[in-house]
């Protein structure tokens, strides 16, 4: 929902402000799908805003749910015909997040990523970001779902400081109070590591948590695993979160895939404990331990008792380290599984 579109319809018409805080309350306070549900609107407006400012930018093609319910993801049509895939979570009776794409497909290539393994094809706009949460809040409307939509993840396709600009103003809208007024501490933003762009969002966001895919903590190894960290190792990584944490006082999280025999043996463990020491403020680190969640490639997933012997061994180590439980495996949908055909 572009509300300067909204603005421009109703200024055009020569109305009077009030009628875009009505479909402001409408479109964001209640969710409604479409103008014709926004009753105090007159006729002749809801009829053209439909026509210059669509609710949503934004069609399902397909939604799927899990087995357990905890999971539903959907496929959705972009106005030119490209799709990208949007997931939401469970992961607490009280709790629903969304976990939005930013980009169709995504450059970066990680070799274990489904959206990696597809490529990219182009960045998606302020407006297409956010009518995912959008989206995703008329369907818990219409589905009757309980909980509020309280958290939002920026972890689906692509790699959201790559396309800074329109992931910046997607923010913006997200945490204004006269939008989607979601708490800029409920908002995380996931990326592989681009120093300069982790030092300009903590110069603008510095209550937004961010989270960094790191998988490895060795430069060889991640460098095989994460082929950005050719162009940014681990020394400029380092040197962007001390820097970082100088501005913010949130926690980092560490987004850690575990992948049998390749990233978590004891010697793993021991420089991802390093690498967080040399960093000088482990307390503000949490690792984010994932079981693999199997794509189309060679690799396996660690076994529960494997992984948590190696959580343990950062627990004994003092570093904060849990192992979280994917969501919507059996649909597709969790962390590194996301794709849509490149079009």
């Amino acid at each position: 929902m572009d509300l300067r579109r909204a603005a421009k319809v109703i200024k055009d018409l020569c109305l009077p402000p009030y009628r875009l805080d009505q479909v402001r309350r409408a479109v964001f306070g209640h969710a409604v799908s479409s103008y014709e549900e926004i009753s105090v609107l007159p006729l002749a407006l809801r009829a053209e805003l439909t026509k210059a400012a669509p609710i949503l930018c934004l069609a399902p093609r397909e939604l799927l749910v899990s087995s357990d319910g905890r999971a539903r993801k959907a496929a959705l049509t972009l106005l030119d015909g490209k799709v990208v895939e949007t997931v939401l979570l469970r992961p607490s009776p009280q709790r629903w997040t969304a976990c939005v794409s930013t980009q169709v497909g995504c450059a970066f290539g990680c070799t274990f990523c489904a959206t990696g393994k597809m490529g990219f094809v182009r960045d998606l706009t302020a407006e297409e970001i956010t009518d995912q949460v959008l989206f995703w809040r008329q369907h818990m409307k219409r589905e009757g779902l309980e909980g509020g939509l309280g958290n939002v993840v920026y972890m689906g396709m692509g790699e959201p400081l790559a396309n800074y600009e329109a992931v910046a103003e997607s923010l913006k809208a997200l945490i204004d109070h006269r939008q989607h007024g979601i708490g800029a501490r409920h908002v995380s933003v996931s990326t592989v590591g681009i120093p300069q762009a982790i030092e300009r969002f903590a110069a603008d966001f510095p209550q937004i948590n961010l989270a960094v895919s790191l998988h490895a903590a060795e430069d060889e190894l991640r460098s095989r695993l994460v082929p950005a960290n050719r162009a940014f190792p681990l020394a400029e990584l380092a040197r962007a979160l001390e820097r970082y944490l100088g501005v913010s006082s949130r926690k980092v999280l560490l987004e850690y895939a575990l992948l049998a025999g390749v990233n978590d043996r004891a010697c793993d463990a021991d420089a991802l404990v390093a690498f967080v020491q040399r960093l000088g403020r482990p307390e503000l680190f949490h690792v984010n331990l994932i079981l693999y969640n199997p794509t189309a490639t060679p690799f396996r997933p660690t076994s529960e008792p494997e992984a948590r012997r190696f959580q343990d061994r950062l627990l004994a180590a003092g570093l904060k380290a849990t192992l979280r439980q994917s969501l919507g495996t059996d649909i597709r949908g969790a962390c590194g599984q996301l794709v849509s055909e490149r079009s």
